[in-house]
Order: structure tokens, then C-alpha cells, then sequence
């Protein structure tokens, strides 16, 4: 939902004089609002921060993710952007996260992390144009088929725009050791997962955005 800028003006006057009215409270009673107020209901706040995202283009941006639709919204569920879902993986305390990649509705491509265990909210930052980009490799055990960490092997790599995803595991294998073993490639999209046959091992390659 796009709305002119007349529109978004009246409604940021509003959200701002009902918030200066609102002060400190975190909550209120419908009654209690001045009736010249007209604080501006959930879906005039969600068009306006639509306006606002397509004007200011910003470099970094909190967004919602619709998994089943693989959309980035408003916390109203305005469509932001398509997403591409890349590498899941765990933080340093067991929470699921997973590499995204946002189409959004301003044009601009913006790079992230989708924090699946903790809610269904994102993180991202818009990409730049560059010649070069780097990955990310580590090279790790697996307990149960999952990564476990119990040692690991991590390289930063440097490869131009364009660089093949042959080109790219063939440097990743190098560093790691691995250039002779062979194995199953999984490819996600800006991301790769490489594991060794009859070896309980894996090896990631992730983009560094």
C-alpha cells in the first residue's frame, strides 16, 4: 500500500502528537485519548513506514519474515521485499539463524540474518556494488549429522564478482585441505555446503556481507 505524501505528513503529525501526549507509558486506555488526537490506527502507521522505506532507502533496516510466503513486511504484514533463504546454522547459544537475501520493493538488495528460534523478525543491511567479495570458510566435525564444533578450521577468502561456483569451492577445498577429497555440494543461493564422503565432516562457505 503506497499513499501520497500528503497523507504520510498527516499521519506522522499524528503518531507525533498522540506520542507527545503518550509520553513515558508503555499503555493506555482508548478513553483516555483527547479526541483531537486521532492517533493514526495500525494500518495508516504500517503505510507510512511503507513510504518511508521506499524514500529513504535505508542502509539498515529490522523487518518481519513470513516464511511460508517468503516475504519481508511490516510488523503488520505490508510486503517489503522477497526473500531468498539461505544457510541455517546455530549461534553460540543453540539459536537457529539463517542467512537471507531481500528483494525489496524500493529496488534494493539487502543482506541479513533471520532469527528463526528467537521470533520471526529480521536484521538486514543493503549491499554495495563492489568489484571484490569475500567468504567466509570453516571446515568443522559433525555429531548426528550436525555441525558440532568440536574443532574448527575457518579462512576469509577474496574472489572477484562473477567468480564461478567451481572456482569458488576449488579455492574453499585449498584452504581447508581439501582439494583431493571428494564429497555432496549443497548450494544455497549465496552460501555452500560441502561434506567429505565417509567422513564426519562438513564444510561451510557462506558470503560476508
Amino acid at each position: 500500500m503506497t499513499i501520497p505524501a500528503e497523507t504520510a505528513n498527516d499521519i506522522r503529525n499524528r503518531l507525533s502528537a498522540f506520542n507527545d501526549w503518550l509520553g513515558d507509558r508503555t499503555s493506555y486506555r482508548p478513553e483516555e485519548v483527547p479526541a483531537h488526537l486521532a492517533p493514526p490506527s495500525n494500518e495508516e502507521r504500517s503505510a507510512l513506514e511503507i513510504f518511508e522505506f521506499l524514500r529513504d532507502k535505508p542502509e539498515r533496516y529490522f523487518l518481519y519474515i513470513s516464511r511460508d510466503k517468503a516475504t519481508a513486511t511490516t510488523w503488520t504484514g505490508e510486503e517489503l521485499g522477497r526473500v531468498a533463504f539461505g544457510r541455517t546454522y546455530r549461534d553460540n547459544f543453540g539459536g537457529e539463524r539463517v542467512a537471507i537475501t531481500v528483494h525489496a520493493v524500493s529496488g534494493d538488495t539487502y543482506h541479513g540474518t533471520y532469527y528463526k528460534s528467537s521470533g520471526d523478525y529480521a536484521r538486514v543491511k543493503k549491499s554495495i556494488k563492489r568489484d571484490t567479495f569475500k567468504m567466509d570458510v570453516e571446515f568443522t566435525d559433525t555429531f548426528g549429522g550436525e555441525a558440532n564444533y568440536s574443532w574448527v578450521k575457518r579462512a576469509t577468502l577474496t574472489f572477484p564478482v562473477g567468480a564461478s561456483d567451481r572456482a569458488i569451492m576449488r579455492a574453499a577445498k585449498q584452504a581447508m585441505g581439501l582439494s583431493a577429497v571428494r564429497g555432496r555440494l549443497d548450494s544455497h543461493g549465496d552460501a555452500f555446503e560441502f561434506r567429505p564422503y565417509r567422513s564426519a565432516t562438513v564444510m561451510f562457505v557462506s558470503t560476508v556481507y
